[in-house]
């Protein structure tokens, strides 16, 4: 145990980077958990895998490694699935005219009436 502790008095930086570390995880953790909570946890799994891409290719332009085709390929596939899934359905929204008896019989009824309903429906539904 002396021994231990004698060895982390040599190296005293280590306290301040765990601390940092311990830092950095706090603040990653609590940004995901607030993008989930904003946007919902389909544009966080998209940035969050955006972030691992960039990360990636960033590690690869630094360091000198070797980019083979299939890095290059999967790096690819990833951005076109990302650009793909944040494009628009392109599906126009569905129109359903409403006609004028509908209309009139709605203005008719009671907000009492209509709320009865709703209650009865959900009544009905099964629970599975």
């Amino acid at each position: 145990m002396c021994l231990t502790y004698a060895n982390n008095l040599q190296h005293p930086y280590v306290y301040g980077v765990l601390v940092f570390e311990a830092m950095a995880t706090f603040i990653g953790q609590m940004s995901v958990l607030s993008l989930i909570a904003i946007f919902g946890a389909a544009v966080t799994a998209m940035i969050t895998t955006a972030r691992k891409a960039v990360t990636l290719l960033l590690s690869y332009m630094i360091f000198t490694k070797p980019l083979t085709e299939q890095h290059v390929s999967g790096l690819l596939l990833m951005a076109m699935g990302i650009i793909l899934k944040m494009l628009p359905d392109g599906k126009p929204a569905p129109w359903i005219p409403t006609s004028n008896v509908n209309a009139r019989h709605h203005r008719e009824t009671s907000s009492e009436e209509v709320e009865s309903v709703e209650l009865e429906d959900e009544e009905k539904k099964p629970l599975v």
